[in-house]
C-alpha cells in the first residue's frame, strides 16, 4: 500500500478535501489524525474510517491548540510521518475597498498563519525523527487573481512562497515540503462561496477546460502521491490539480 503504516496528521479533516484525504491515506495503510474545529464532523469521518482514524479538536490559529495536538500525536506514535496543512476559509466576497479588516484579518490568520503555526511544530518533529513530508494545501487562486477575493488570493499566494521557503530549509534534513493547487472543488467551502454570489456557479463553471467541477477524491489523489515514498525526490514543488485551468 501507498502509505502503509506512515502515521498522517490531517488538518481541516472534518469534509471536503480533507475527509477525503483522511478516507484515502486510511485506506492505503496509514495511521490517520483528522483535526478539525467541528466537533461533529471530525469524529463523523473519524467513525466512518474506524481503527485506524483519531479525530482530536483543533483551532490552527491558536498555536498551544496545535502544540498539543502535535505532542498528543507523537505521545502516542513516537512520530508523525505525513503532514497535510488544509484547514481554510473562503471569507466574504467583495472589492477590496469593501473589505473589512477582521474578513482580511480572519482569511489571513486561518489560511496562512494556520498553516505557519502548523509547519514549525510538524517540522520540529521530524528533524527529531531526521525525515517526514509535508503538503500545504493553496488553491489554483494561489497563482491567478480571483475578483472580490483579495484575502483569500493574497492568503494562497503567500502559501507558496512559504512552502518553497520551508522546503528549501529543510532539503538536508530529510524533510520534503510541497503543495498542491486544488482547481474549482466540489466541497462545502465551494458550496459555501457559490452561495455568497448570485451567478458564480456559471462563471467558475465556464473557466473550466473540462466544464464540470474537480472532486476531492482527485485532489486527495495528489495528495497521497505527494506524501508518499514515490515522490521521494520531490519537494518545493506545486501540484495543479485543476484540469489545466491556471494553465490556459
Amino acid at each position: 500500500m501507498l502509505l502503509e503504516d506512515k502515521v498522517a496528521f490531517i488538518t481541516g479533516g472534518g469534509s471536503g478535501i480533507g475527509e477525503a484525504t483522511a478516507k484515502l491515506f486510511a485506506s492505503e495503510g496509514a495511521n490517520v489524525i483528522i483535526t478539525d474545529i467541528d466537533d461533529v464532523s471530525g469524529e463523523r469521518v473519524s467513525n466512518e474510517i474506524g481503527s485506524k482514524a483519531t479525530y482530536l479538536k483543533c483551532d490552527v490559529t491558536n498555536e498551544e491548540d496545535v502544540l498539543a495536538v502535535i505532542n498528543e500525536i507523537t505521545k502516542t506514535h513516537s512520530r508523525i510521518d505525513c503532514a497535510v496543512n488544509n484547514a481554510g476559509i473562503t471569507g466574504n466576497p467583495s472589492n477590496i475597498e469593501d473589505t473589512t479588516y477582521d474578513n482580511w484579518f480572519k482569511v489571513i490568520h486561518v489560511n496562512l498563519t494556520g498553516v505557519f503555526f502548523c509547519l514549525k511544530h510538524e517540522i520540529t518533529q521530524m528533524i527529531k525523527q531526521g525525515s517526514g513530508s509535508i503538503v500545504n494545501v493553496s488553491s489554483g487562486a494561489g497563482l491567478i487573481a480571483v475578483p472580490s477575493m483579495a484575502a483569500y488570493c493574497a492568503s494562497k499566494h503567500a502559501l507558496l512562497g512559504l512552502t518553497k521557503t520551508a522546503a528549501t530549509e529543510n532539503l538536508s534534513r530529510g524533510i520534503r515540503v510541497n503543495s498542491v493547487l486544488p482547481g474549482s472543488t466540489k466541497t462545502p467551502l465551494l458550496d459555501q462561496a457559490l452561495n455568497m454570489s448570485e451567478g458564480m456557479e456559471e462563471i467558475i463553471l465556464n473557466s473550466i477546460p473540462s466544464g464540470k467541477f474537480g472532486t476531492p477524491q482527485e485532489v486527495a489523489e495528489g495528495i497521497a502521491w505527494l506524501c508518499s515514498d514515490r515522490a521521494s525526490f520531490v519537494s518545493g514543488a506545486s501540484l495543479a490539480i485543476d484540469y489545466g485551468t491556471v494553465s490556459r
